[in-house]
């Protein structure tokens, strides 16, 4: 049975007005009323007009992707205008939404967009650690879609992501496919999934070839700053690795920089490779090898199972897709 305008009311204890202010986004109700009205239409199952109406396989779908930890780079424009690309191909608006303090603001915006506008989220969270998500999952609307394009261990929600660890499986058979044995990593933080997804690649590779020597590993925080103080360490090294897998472009760019400031030469003095494959590494002189992350792909990828879960929300499960990545060989190696 269709849920109704009075059947939040009588639930909430309020008017119908007052329920149709907030279903309306009215900014003249309090935080307290709006709250229970939400909660109260997310457990009748209430579906906004914009939801009753939508068709899954042809009509546009209004998403929301909600995004946090936003740093100056050109890491985040390639990420949004890759799934931005891959919406307008499948009939899809895509509305980015960034979060300052996801503890504080997502789960309350989960529960608006479900009811104004957005038929379906994707979440790039990727601070957020398995106990968070599943504290998130128990909070969420039910029957609002959700995918996560961030890395977790045994995810919660549905998620597509790269395949980091081919990823650096990749780059350390293609430094050996360049002759260089004696390898250094620069990795990024160790909390992060993906940093270790990546560097377990590269370094399972090295462990597999008892030829090749992982001589040096620093961790850095996928900044352009942490890879110029990787350089500092990595100068003061008595036995200095040949060549280098950097677990991102920007530390790789920060690691050259520095090198290059003080008359290093690229290779012929250390090779390096980046991951990602972002603008800089075509732009920069040398230019950058760098493991190929196809965002449109993954945008594809991402929007093609978005429409399985608006199209059938009961198939919603904690499936875990991996986008396969390649090998860009320049100049830096």
């Amino acid at each position: 049975m269709k849920v109704t305008l009075k059947d939040i009311a009588k639930d909430s204890g309020f008017s119908e007005s007052t329920v149709s202010r907030v279903l309306n986004g009215s900014p003249k109700i309090s935080a307290r009323t709006r709250d229970i009205v939400m909660e109260s239409a997310r457990r009748l199952g209430y579906l906004s007009p914009g939801q009753q109406n939508s068709d899954s396989s042809g009509k546009f779908l209004n998403v929301a992707l909600i995004a946090s930890d936003f740093k100056e780079g050109e890491f985040y424009v390639s990420f949004f205008d890759g799934l931005n690309q891959a919406s307008k191909r499948n009939n899809i608006r895509l509305s980015l939404i960034g979060l300052v303090d996801p503890e504080e603001e997502l789960h309350k915006l989960l529960k608006e967009i479900s009811l104004h506008y957005y038929d379906a989220a994707i979440l790039y969270i990727p601070e957020y650690t398995r106990s968070e998500y599943e504290e998130l999952s128990n909070n969420i609307p039910s029957g609002l879609p959700i995918i996560s394009n961030a890395l977790i261990e045994n995810p919660v929600f549905p998620t597509v992501t790269f395949d980091g660890y081919s990823g650096g499986y990749l780059a350390a058979r293609h430094l050996e496919d360049q002759s260089y044995s004696d390898l250094g990593l620069i990795q990024g933080p160790f909390e992060r999934a993906e940093a270790r997804y990546r560097s377990n690649g590269f370094k399972d590779y090295i462990h597999q070839h008892n030829h090749l020597d992982l001589r040096w590993v620093h961790e850095g925080d996928f900044t352009f700053e942490s890879g110029a103080r990787a350089y500092e360490e990595y100068k003061k090294l008595n036995q200095k690795p040949r060549a280098i897998f950097a677990g991102n472009d920007d530390m790789a760019n920060g690691f050259m920089e520095s090198a290059k400031q003080e008359g290093i030469q690229f290779p012929d003095n250390v090779a390096i490779i980046g991951y990602d494959d972002l603008p800089v590494c075509r732009h920069n002189q040398p230019t950058i090898s760098s493991i190929k992350t196809d965002y449109e792909a993954l945008g594809m990828t991402t929007m093609k199972l978005l429409r399985e879960l608006v199209e059938n929300p009961a198939q919603n499960n904690n499936m875990l897709s991996f986008v396969s990545v390649s090998l860009r060989h320049r100049q830096s190696s």
